[in-house]
């Protein structure tokens, strides 16, 4: 399932199929390589064996966001009552497609491992969904992020993936990415835990093993909550641009304006949602990508760390910076 013009010149010249396999490789990249692109099937298949769900609901300290998240999740009704989303253990079959299976499986395991300690998985981080623990079958839990990384590198820096061409044009960049988990006491977000806060089904309302507040901490909420609240502030230290704001935190249509994909910006910045760890505090994560031109990672690093500080009053248990996961892996290499 490989017909790549590289592959298929390398055949008309007389090449063996190894050999034509070898010279088609050097124009996939390591994404397209695991994940499949046209002409080149993907890696492996994943299989849901089951995957729970629960009502969705939300926590807000300000009355009119409730009316935005209506809005937003709850389709043509304006009622997330009857909404469900993933949650619970989901399980899931993962099949090697018979290729490099030790490769396959070490990068899907990176994938996976990345995302359950230093950020989130699925297409709504922006909004606090994607927390996830992860338990791996035994050939890929031997493995680490690091261990992970430095084959990936590994197979970059030989001849037998992509190794030349132009950069992929993304924001999303492990050079700038930023990662900062906290625990926060249970008063520090009692706000959230008040019946008025609560938005959906009357059988969540009293459920506090997480909390979905994360519209609150990004963008507005009452007191001290909101980060593009505070940076937007004339009143404030920050004072940032709204054009500035919007590269750091997205932007979308807003009520009223016509629709314009090209003023739409994915968050380079997200905020999960508060979840307990057994009945100890709870754990928040913020996460993302320093924009260049605007911040560097560092930069990003200590402004969610100001920011947390003067929303909760409370320092990093643990911060990540995705260069320096990037010099480890080189310099073990050394």
């Amino acid at each position: 399932e490989f017909d790549t013009p590289a592959y298929e010149r390398a055949k008309r010249n007389g090449a063996t199929d190894d050999e034509a396999l070898r010279e088609g490789l050097k124009t996939v990249c390591p994404v397209s390589y695991l994940f499949g692109a046209t002409g080149w099937a993907r890696l492996f298949r994943l299989q849901v064996i089951d995957a729970p769900t629960t009502q969705l609901h939300f926590r807000t300290t300000v009355g009119a966001n409730k009316s935005w998240l209506s809005n937003i999740f709850g389709g043509e009704s304006q009622n997330i009552n009857n909404c469900k989303v993933p949650y619970g253990e989901i399980q899931f079959r993962f099949v090697p497609r018979g290729h490099d299976v030790a490769y396959t499986r070490s990068q899907f395991a990176l994938a996976l491992r990345f995302a359950a300690q230093y950020g989130g998985l699925g297409a709504k981080l922006q909004h606090g969904f994607g927390q996830i623990a992860l338990t791996l079958p035994l050939e890929m839990a031997r493995t680490t992020v690091i261990s992970n990384l430095a084959q990936l590198a590994d197979r970059i820096g030989s001849d037998g993936l992509y190794t030349s061409g132009p950069a992929a044009d993304t924001p999303f960049d492990l050079r700038n990415f930023v990662s900062l988990t906290y625990e926060v006491p249970d008063a520090s977000l009692s706000p959230f835990t008040a019946g008025r806060a609560h938005l959906g089904s009357s059988q969540k309302r009293n459920a506090t093993n997480y909390l979905p507040c994360a519209f609150d901490l990004r963008c507005k909420g009452s007191d001290n909550w909101g980060m593009r609240r505070w940076l937007e502030d004339p009143n404030g230290t920050k004072k940032w641009s709204h054009a500035d704001v919007n590269t750091l935190m997205g932007a979308s249509k807003k009520k009223g304006e016509a629709e314009n994909d090209e003023d739409r910006q994915a968050s380079r910045l997200c905020f999960g949602m508060p979840y307990r760890v057994d009945a100890g505090p709870y754990r928040l994560r913020v996460f993302g990508f320093a924009p260049p031109g605007i911040l560097s990672p560092e930069e990003l690093r200590d402004l969610c760390n100001e920011y947390i500080q003067h929303a909760l009053d409370i320092q990093p248990e643990r911060v990540t910076l995705g260069k320096d996961l990037i010099a480890e892996v080189q310099g073990g290499r050394r």
